[in-house]
Order: structure tokens, then C-alpha cells, then sequence
């Protein structure tokens, strides 16, 4: 939910164990991200617990925010809406989390 600053789960991912049925999967930050063949992030983070568990997990970890602040706008309508979002993606101030949402999904 917070990728803009930290990254997506698997760029954080650094080591991780994987216990299947079939046996145990390890993985270390030395290996490539992509390869050829199946890309195992997907099946490790995206299956869920069906395929197996997480049994040990190494994260690249950030420092905690000096400051931590909360706000919420409205808009009068959804495009002046996406129009802020179009600009704050121009600035250089990227906030860690920013969602546009419609009065039917709130």
C-alpha cells in the first residue's frame, strides 16, 4: 500500500524459506529477479498460502518517519479529482500513499 516509498513487497524481499507439500524452497538476494521460466516471487507472495508457507523471511527494513501525516480532500466531482492526481505526479513531492476514490467506492 505504500510503494511509492518503500517499494513493492518483492523488491523488499531479500531471503525467504517456502515450505511446500513437495518439499522446501529457499531463495537468497543473490539469485536474479527475472530468469526464464516460471517467476517464483509470483508463487511465493501471490499464492497465498495455497501452494505452501513462509517459514522464514528476510526484509530490507526503512527507519520510521520523523513525521507521519494524515489528510483526506474532497472533490467536486471525479475529474477535477484526476486532475490533482496528474499534478501531483508532476511535482517532486510524492507522498507514500495517495488514492483517488469515487463516492461509490467510499
Amino acid at each position: 500500500m505504500k510503494k511509492n516509498t518503500y517499494g513493492n513487497i518483492e523488491d523488499l524481499l531479500c531471503n525467504v524459506t517456502y515450505v511446500t507439500p513437495t518439499g522446501t524452497y529457499a531463495k537468497t538476494n543473490l539469485w536474479p529477479r527475472v530468469s526464464n521460466g516460471p517467476d517464483m516471487n509470483h508463487i511465493v507472495m501471490g499464492s497465498e498460502g495455497n501452494f505452501g508457507l513462509i517459514t522464514e523471511a528476510v526484509l530490507r527494513v526503512r527507519p520510521i518517519p520523523q513525521v507521519k501525516l494524515y489528510d483526506s480532500l474532497i472533490f467536486n466531482n471525479f475529474e477535477i479529482g484526476i486532475k490533482f492526481m496528474q499534478a501531483v505526479s508532476k511535482t517532486s513531492c510524492w507522498p507514500t500513499s495517495i488514492r483517488l476514490v469515487d463516492n461509490t467506492q467510499f
